[in-house]
């Protein structure tokens, strides 16, 4: 998957197995975790767009990253700080049931997972932000298409997962 393979190339070995050791995983059960963890968090976010005031508050959220670099503060990025109000506002009150299912799959916890998520979806939104903004701005037709794109490449790439993910999301 290219945006998985994008995301992940932008950690470093080093900085996964600094992870994999604090969330308590294998580095290579962590990056499959990652991987199962896209099309959960785009999944939400594509949900979020469908209306254009979702897809302006993405846009302004993402504006607000344009130059976050959430690697750089590895200690809150670990502790969840960063991504706690982006895991509540994409996933809502789904986020433990999308958290057992990512975890189900890739042979986790449900609690492992979700720090995982939480470390996962400032990394997510940075990228998206650094593809998306220009000036500190990004266009909310713009978001729109490009978060449903990528929903739908991250769902192909996981069908098994998207269907689950779909269930949850379609219960939400």
């Amino acid at each position: 998957m290219a945006l998985a393979d994008d995301i992940l190339a932008d950690i470093d070995s080093g900085t996964l197995n600094d992870i994999a050791q604090q969330v308590g995983v294998e580095p290579d059960k962590l990056q499959s975790i990652i991987r199962d963890s896209l099309p959960a968090l785009l999944g939400g976010m594509e949900k979020n767009v469908q209306s254009g005031e979702g897809a302006a508050s993405l846009a302004n959220a993402l504006g607000q990253h344009a130059d976050a670099n959430p690697l750089g503060d590895m200690g809150a990025l670990i502790n969840g700080a960063l991504g706690s109000g982006i895991i509540e506002k994409v996933l809502g009150g789904a986020a433990p049931n999308v958290s057992e299912a990512i975890g189900s799959k890739a042979g986790a916890s449900g609690v492992d997972v979700e720090k995982i998520l939480k470390i996962v979806a400032p990394i997510v939104m940075a990228y998206l932000a650094k593809r998306l903004t220009s000036g500190g701005k990004a266009d909310p037709a713009d978001v729109q298409k490009e978060v449903q794109n990528a929903s739908t490449e991250a769902k192909a790439q996981s069908p098994d997962l998207g269907s689950i993910l779909g269930s949850i999301f379609g219960a939400r």
